[in-house]
């Protein structure tokens, strides 16, 4: 390939069949983007037929939508930045869940039936026993999203894809050109699982390496098809990118008198609720404020939070709040200290005009516009709907935890020592996802994003309702 430098636009070159001769180009504006393609259909290595890419409408194109599992919005947005990406319009980012999770985020962006629990493990206090586990996993259990895709790797892959990515990156996407050449359907729902597996080993260089990778394969897309193919990206959410060190939670609460079981009986009992390795951890017990106060003294916990009542508490080290709801209204109120580091925030929005009124209560959506960049992004949002109906279960307390750290069931620990990039907590990174399309710039009043806004970006940039029909009923 060679391109000519940027400036008013660009045009970079290539030849596809080996013989050392241009055959195909792309011209890009001003701003990067590429918006026409010209082939060569003579042989004397000048494009003499062209596409442009900006008038061929949904409706004449087959379109692709690929979910890179664990790609942050920011990578994305400086991989473009850097050159990458061109066929793309801009990134715009989405807010997780919380805890930041593959499944209970996927199932509100496809409208699925919600999850039993934030993983494959859950407690259920009805029965008082801990419930779930490796067969739950393998059977898809909490996955209701995946019955609406075209494909996504069998779950017996899934940890190989942690074990070796690069491999099971390469095959996947063997796998997905095998099926997109079958063309059988004019939407093609593809879900990547190996995306993460490279962030969680190769940080920063993992995620890279998938977008180097994507970013070819939407090239080779549009040149197959002449420009009939519209691509669409998308993630459940971020990755820290740093090397995590492992908390043991079990000893540590041991240590400070708790008793450690799989139901509960006494007051100072408690079932860690464990499965992947994240960086978030959730317990189940009779006292849920001692049991906050106790894991706020250790190192890695950044806060905890559990149900107060009719309010959602939040600590840290420094002071309480609680998160109130009056119908789509939220209020934060501090008790002592400022655990989400919102005083600043709320005392620019009143007054006068403001969205937070007198008493302190401001519209849900006005709380994702003040806090999506924020170091907490919509935390009052993922905070209440952790704890109510988000899940069928749901723990007692939940750990966030500070960047650097990372717990779960010691036994899938040790595949990544003190090295692993994950994700789960309340935090930026690890909670901002992202979609990016070549139809078009992500238009919508509702900006930023939250996962459960997804459906309707998606009926327009795929031009057919979605989430798509689940397999059973096509």
């Amino acid at each position: 390939m060679t391109s000519t430098p940027a400036g008013t636009g660009s045009i970079s070159a290539y030849d596809t069949n080996g013989d050392s001769r241009t055959d195909y180009i792309t011209m890009q504006k001003s701003d990067g983007r590429t918006v026409r393609i010209g082939y060569d259909t003579t042989g004397n290595g000048e494009a003499d037929s062209f596409v442009d890419l900006d008038p061929i409408t949904v409706a004449d194109c087959r379109h692709v939508v690929i979910i890179l599992d664990g790609i942050g919005y920011d990578t994305v947005k400086a991989f473009q930045d850097g050159g990458g990406l061109r066929l793309f319009h801009r990134p715009a980012p989405v807010i997780s869940t919380f805890p930041a999770m593959t499944d209970i985020a996927l199932n509100d962006a496809f409208q699925a039936v919600r999850c039993r629990a934030y993983e494959a493990v859950h407690f259920n206090h009805t029965a008082n026993r801990l419930e779930g586990g490796d067969a739950d996993y393998l059977a898809m259990t909490d996955e209701d999203w995946v019955r609406c895709t075209d494909y996504r790797a069998g779950t017996l892959v899934d940890p190989l894809a942690y074990l070796f990515p690069g491999h099971f990156f390469k095959e996947e996407l063997a796998e997905f050109r095998k099926r997109f050449d079958r063309r059988d359907r004019p939407r093609f729902v593809a879900y990547f699982v190996s995306t993460a597996g490279l962030g969680t080993r190769d940080l920063i260089d993992g995620q890279h390496e998938v977008l180097r990778a994507i970013d070819h394969l939407a090239e080779e897309l549009v040149w197959k098809t002449r420009g009939l193919v519209k691509v669409t990206l998308l993630s459940d959410h971020g990755h820290t990118l740093v090397r995590g060190k492992w908390i043991d939670f079990r000893e540590f609460l041991r240590d400070k008198g708790w008793i450690i079981r799989d139901r509960l009986d006494g007051p100072r009992d408690v079932v860690p609720i464990e499965y992947g390795l994240v960086t978030y951890a959730s317990f189940a017990t009779h006292d849920r404020a001692a049991l906050a106060a106790t894991l706020l003294e250790q190192e890695g916990v950044d806060l905890v939070t559990y149900p107060e009542r009719d309010t959602v508490a939040v600590a840290n080290a420094g002071g309480k709040a609680v998160i109130e709801r009056r119908g789509d209204r939220y209020r934060y109120r501090a008790a002592s200290g400022d655990p989400l580091r919102l005083a600043d925030i709320i005392a620019k929005a009143k007054g006068r005009g403001g969205v937070v009124d007198a008493d302190g209560f401001a519209d849900d959506r006005a709380w994702l516009g003040l806090t999506a960049a924020h170091a907490y992004p919509d935390a009052l949002d993922r905070l209440w709907r952790a704890f109510h109906g988000q899940t069928e279960h749901v723990p007692d307390v939940i750990a966030s935890l500070k960047e650097g750290y990372n717990a779960g069931l010691a036994s899938r620990a040790w595949r990544f020592p003190d090295g692993a990039s994950t994700h789960g907590d309340l935090g930026r990174k690890s909670s901002t996802a992202f979609i990016m399309s070549t139809t078009c710039p992500i238009r919508t009043e509702w900006q930023p994003l939250r996962c459960r806004d997804l459906p309707g970006i998606l009926d327009d940039l795929t031009g057919r309702p979605w989430p798509p029909a689940r397999k059973e009923d096509r």
